[in-house]
């Protein structure tokens, strides 16, 4: 009899992936913290040089943090998946055998019929199979669900980073365009001097 066919993914190193990702997830409530504060020194439409590089270090600690939750969790992901696969295999060929062992069964009921040995012990055998079968399908839509679930947060970690990046871009806009305000400033200055 088989044993061990399509049992519930549990990956190797999979603790370690989750405390890395709670470690991670700590991480970013702390910078999303720093943010806040950084956001509550200076006025909400302060655009000085020191409010936009305070908020632009924040904003970049926070996309390392997310970049490294997005790294953690594609691995995650990718060991998770390859798990299912094999666990898929071993579902499909549990069908396989609890099909033939039917069937077999089913033989035997013709020819010997249902109060003969062999029919009780391969009897036995199906319903042993079925059993498996089902728990095996049960631990199938589990996993189902678990790499769906993993799926939907990578994709809400790589949101997040594509945020943070559009962020990041638009700060760094408004730094450069800060910076080309004060040397036009600068320019404008010396141009009166020299009138």
């Amino acid at each position: 009899m088989a044993t061990g066919f399509g049992g519930a993914v549990k990956l190797t190193g999979e603790t370690e992936y989750k405390k890395a990702l709670k470690e991670i997830t700590q991480n970013l409530k702390e910078v999303t913290s720093e943010l806040k504060l950084v956001t509550a020194q200076y006025d909400k439409n302060d655009t000085s040089t020191e409010a936009l590089s305070a908020k632009s270090e924040v904003l970049t600690k926070r996309l390392e943090a997310q970049k490294e939750k997005v790294a953690v969790l594609k691995t995650q992901y990718k060991e998770m998946a390859a798990q299912y696969d094999k666990n898929k295999a071993k579902n499909e060929e549990l069908t396989k055998k609890y099909e033939a062992e039917k069937s077999k069964l089913d033989q035997i009921e013709k020819t010997l019929g249902k109060t003969s040995k062999e029919y009780e012990e391969q009897a036995k055998v199906v319903d042993d199979l079925s059993g498996e079968l089902k728990k095996s399908k049960t631990n199938q839509e589990a996993n189902t669900k678990a790499l769906s679930d993993m799926r939907i947060q990578l994709n809400n970690a790589e949101t997040d980073v594509a945020k943070t990046t559009r962020e990041i871009d638009n700060l760094s806009k408004e730094m450069q365009d800060g910076a080309k305000a004060a040397d036009d400033l600068s320019d404008n200055v010396e141009k009166t001097g020299d009138s």
